[in-house]
């Protein structure tokens, strides 16, 4: 039977657009560079004159990639400890790009997704956010429907094996209490567009993040590519991270494979 690989990866490239809120990190930690070094002679006669080395300063969360549960729990796994029978296996690419800015993906539509969603499966949830990506970082980051506890709850009683969106984050955008103090300008856009405070709305911080590192659920966080066109299919999913020694979080190449 043939195979045809798809790829869910967003592109990585220096200047990629990052969580968007500088307060929360060390500005050298929120750039991605790519100094690119000559250091080598080559050789002519196979047509390169000089080797090329690509030095790499970067975050582990750009772009599509995996949260470890050290990201969140004290005492957690690191990346290079998640057994590789957590990164690959059967499991479906779901539709859900009727929701909309800031709508929270609870029971209902996890229960209702096509495909139906099995216990053990590797679950993909397209938002259709990712056409933000990169051309509009802050609508990305800022604005994507996403989980919140019912999802997180969700998740955790049909054992997946691991889970990946489109949006930001495995979290929805507001729920980072307090709001008011890390993005105050999100806080405000919320509370301008609908009355709300989102603190209120949203009181706990990343319970989806927490709730799939305690069960040992990959998370993985800004899927792309061609997502669309596998959208609504059951297949193999594949997305496995490097082997960081300690590290809470690595790039990822997310592919799914579909028999034809």
């Amino acid at each position: 039977m043939a195979q045809k690989f798809y790829d869910l990866t967003q592109p990585f490239y220096s200047g990629i657009p990052l969580w968007p809120w500088p307060v929360m990190y060390d500005t050298e930690v929120t750039r991605v560079t790519f100094p690119e070094y000559a250091t080598f002679p080559g050789d002519p006669k196979r047509g390169r004159v000089n080797k090329m080395t690509t030095v790499i300063k970067t975050k582990m969360h750009a772009s599509t990639h995996m949260d470890a549960p050290l990201h969140v729990l004290e005492g957690g796994l690191s990346v290079d400890k998640i057994p590789l029978s957590s990164c690959y296996g059967e499991g479906v690419v779901v539709d859900m790009r009727y929701l909309k800015k800031w709508d929270v993906i609870g029971k209902k539509d996890l229960d209702n997704a096509k495909p139906k969603i099995k216990k053990g499966d590797f679950v993909v949830v397209n938002t259709g956010w990712h056409k933000y990506f990169p051309t509009y970082g802050y609508v990305f980051f800022n604005h994507f429907p996403g989980f919140y506890t019912e999802a997180a709850d969700w998740f955790v009683e049909h054992e997946v094996k691991a889970v990946a969106i489109d949006g930001g984050a495995t979290d929805h955008p507001l729920a980072h209490t307090p709001l008011k103090k890390w993005a105050p300008n999100l806080w405000d856009e919320y509370k301008q567009e609908t009355g709300k405070d989102a603190d209120e709305e949203f009181p706990i911080y990343e319970p989806t993040h927490l709730a799939l590192a305690k069960a040992g659920i990959p998370g993985i966080e800004i899927a792309g590519g061609q997502i669309d066109e596998v959208t609504g299919k059951r297949c193999t999913l594949a997305c496995f991270p490097l082997r960081f020694q300690g590290g809470e979080a690595s790039l990822v190449r997310l592919v799914a494979i579909v028999d034809e």
